[in-house]
């Protein structure tokens, strides 16, 4: 793929809100995984008093940036607002989803991606 796209880096973002101990050796771990393959990879930390609504935008604008390929939220949301986890992970541009986690699962186990 280099050869073919020479000078391109994949974008990657990951979105948490909170400090959480774990969260945070979890995303060290990616940002350090993704720096070895030569994936440009951003963390954004939100404090623990974001709301679901700063947490949209956020998801938003990563959605929008071209120079965003894909994007993790860091589960839990870990904030002392209330945030909708699913109403979150659906959010995220189904094309831009690292974890999958913007599919709806029906009854049957079939996945219906939510295209907004």
């Amino acid at each position: 793929m280099r050869s073919q796209f020479s000078g391109f880096r994949p974008g990657l973002l990951v979105l948490q809100v909170g400090d959480r101990d774990d969260s945070n050796l979890y995303i060290s771990s990616k940002l350090k995984a993704a720096a070895e393959i030569g994936i440009d990879a951003r963390h954004v930390r939100l404090p623990n008093t974001a709301t679901q609504d700063e947490v949209l935008q956020n998801i938003r604008s990563a959605n929008a940036n071209v120079s965003i390929h894909g994007l993790i939220v860091q589960l839990p949301l870990d904030s002392v607002n209330h945030i909708d986890t699913q109403l979150i992970t659906n959010a995220v541009a189904p094309d831009k989803d690292v974890d999958g986690l913007s599919c709806d699962i029906i009854p049957t186990g079939d996945i219906i991606l939510s295209y907004r």
